[in-house]
């Protein structure tokens, strides 16, 4: 098209957040923002300068007191908040590394570590948590890992989560 002009592209309005389901002896860790009225896996925005992976382990260390290790993705969701803003969100399995958990005020108000059974069907729990959850106490579909740059990463895919065809 010749002489055609396009309006100018708008300024990022994407928030990018990660968090992770980190479970052990067959319980889930999931906690209370003082703001939220339901239990989350712990979860935050990545900060300027960090990578996916920097970030799910600070807010899990922030949220909790515990520190972890990330391995796989569980899933990625997008959603648009309104016209102007729209939301990331990148899940990983966590494994424990050192710690025990405790409420962090002034945001988290409170932990739970839940059977896995009775998180998945927890309506305290947040939808979204629950998915993730789900996918991660499910088979490890083997999601491919890159060697991109020279680490061993969780690879991104545009959809991560596969339907439960048994239901």
């Amino acid at each position: 098209m010749s002489g055609a002009t396009f309006p100018p592209l708008p300024p990022p309005h994407t928030r990018v957040g990660v968090g992770g389901a980190r479970i052990r002896n067959g319980r889930v860790l999931v906690n209370r923002a003082v703001y939220r009225t339901r239990f989350t896996v712990p979860s935050g925005y990545v900060e300027p300068g960090e990578s996916l992976e920097e970030a799910v382990v600070r807010e899990f260390e922030e949220e909790t007191g515990v520190t972890v290790r990330v391995g796989r993705l569980l899933l990625t969701r997008h959603k648009v908040v309104r016209e102007a803003e729209s939301d990331v969100y990148f899940a990983f399995a966590l494994e424990h590394v050192a710690g025990e958990p405790s409420a962090r005020p002034p945001e988290i108000a409170e932990f739970r570590e839940v059977p896995i059974a009775e998180a998945l069907e927890a309506p305290w729990i947040s939808e979204l948590s629950r998915l993730v959850i789900r996918v991660a106490a499910g088979p490890d579909p083997g999601w491919p890992r890159s060697a991109w740059k020279g680490g061993e990463v969780p690879g991104i895919a545009s959809e991560t989560y596969l339907p439960d065809v048994s239901e």
